[in-house]
């Protein structure tokens, strides 16, 4: 197989090379109007061809690497729960799945599909505008009572972890923060 990044031969569809030059996390933690904070381990900008992956069937691949290689920088923590952000796999898996369970490798439950959106609008490269006239409308199956993260891979407005946090805590959720692979803003 060759590497996703460089094309050289590889065993991994990242190779250990383009590991080191391109997954090295430093989180930065941005806190949005709600109050949430937010820990992202990458600037968008930085990894922005392989959070792409997750719209192909080898971005599963992609993904698991890069859960693997931004959570090694994060604190254990047994008593959270990480909670997917519509961890839907209708194109034949689920990339925030994915990420739940790369956490659940730090010592996090991980929890999957029980914060789904009912809204199915794609965000992509919509406004600000947009974001806030389709609003997800999540509906949450899982236990009430635990303290939890958000896990998803990409924060723009915000919006979308602002709406999982409202209805997580009507639901008796502690949403402790939320957990993204890549900030937009940074």
């Amino acid at each position: 197989m060759r590497c996703h990044s460089c094309r050289r031969f590889s065993f991994s569809p990242l190779c250990g090379a383009c590991r080191k030059l391109y997954l090295r996390p430093e989180p930065s933690i941005r806190t949005l109007p709600s109050g949430l904070n937010v820990v992202s381990l990458y600037a968008y900008d930085e990894i922005e061809p392989f959070l792409l992956t997750k719209h192909h069937p080898h971005g599963w691949f992609i993904y698991r690497i890069l859960a693997k290689e931004a959570f090694a920088v994060l604190e254990r923590a047994e008593h959270f729960h990480a909670v997917a952000v519509d961890d839907d796999a209708t194109g034949g898996y689920s990339h925030t799945a994915l990420l739940a369970k790369g956490l659940a490798k730090r010592g996090y439950r991980s929890m999957h599909g029980v914060l789904r959106a009912q809204n199915r609008v794609s965000y992509s490269g919509q406004s600000r505008e947009f974001r806030l006239s389709n609003p997800r409308d999540f509906r949450y199956s899982g236990p009430g009572g635990i303290d939890a993260v958000l896990v998803d891979d990409i924060v723009t407005t915000g919006l979308t972890l602002q709406e999982a946090q409202g209805v997580l805590m009507r639901h008796g959720v502690n949403v402790r923060g939320a957990i993204v692979l890549a900030d937009v803003d940074r």
